[in-house]
């Protein structure tokens, strides 16, 4: 059985006794019903930190009892996203930290409906990378996926992605993604709700993207985002 998780970016710790944040302080006392001597896990950058409890009122300290770094994710998967809308999105990144993806990149489609700015877009910023933390915790992960802020297709730079590059597209060209050979490090593109549009379709092609197909039927966006990540980890063979 596993241990209750919690994040540590928000905890504080000195000499090796850690600091609670009040609000996983309360999941675990409240929620998760931990107790002075339980053991439960930190998850913090890359490592898993074993922890023995102690609660004192609304103050919970924990005593740091070991650490292991968390094995690099293989393969390291760079995900080019269309933005969805709102409930589509919040699974489509609940997926990708379940099923290991390394970065986010959030795309303006054309035919993307959200449109966000300002202090809307930092409130939505806050609200998906907390969503990313929860799903991370929940899958035992010791980092989630960097989530990167929504820009416009047209601007976005192709050249840091990594050479394997896979595109989701619905088109005659688009071969089974079963017949791929995964590499160590690839980049996948999923359009928006509608997919990409014809000029999007044709840029990805230009920019080194085969097209691939993930079955014969049509999937809903957040569907497809978790079936093509689980797929290339279930796929990916360390050579």
């Amino acid at each position: 059985m596993s241990l209750p998780r919690l994040r540590l970016e928000r905890c504080s710790c000195n000499n090796g006794i850690w600091t609670i944040d009040a609000e996983e302080a309360h999941h675990l006392v409240r929620v998760r019903h931990c107790y002075t001597g339980s053991l439960v896990e930190g998850l913090l950058d890359g490592e898993k930190v074993t922890l023995r409890l102690h609660c004192d009122g609304a103050l919970v300290t924990a005593r740091e009892l070991s650490r292991e770094a968390e094995p690099p994710l293989e393969p390291r998967i760079e995900l080019l996203l269309g933005l969805l809308k709102n409930d589509q999105l919040d699974d489509a990144l609940r997926f990708c930290a379940e099923t290991g993806v390394f970065r986010i990149h959030l795309l303006v489609c054309e035919r993307s409906v959200p449109r966000y700015e300002g202090s809307r877009l930092d409130d939505k910023m806050k609200r998906w990378r907390k969503i990313l933390d929860e799903a991370t915790k929940q899958a035992g992960a010791a980092a989630p996926p960097v989530l990167c802020a929504p820009v416009p297709f047209a601007e976005f730079d192709f050249d840091g992605l990594p050479e394997q590059r896979l595109a989701a597209l619905l088109s005659d060209e688009s071969r089974p993604l079963r017949e791929t050979r995964i590499a160590e490090s690839l980049a996948a593109a999923i359009g928006p709700e509608g997919d990409w549009s014809p000029a999007e379709s044709a840029r990805l092609l230009a920019e080194g993207f085969a097209p691939v197909r993930l079955g014969a039927r049509i999937m809903r966006a957040s569907t497809a985002v978790a079936s093509f990540c689980a797929s290339l980890a279930m796929m990916y063979e360390k050579r």
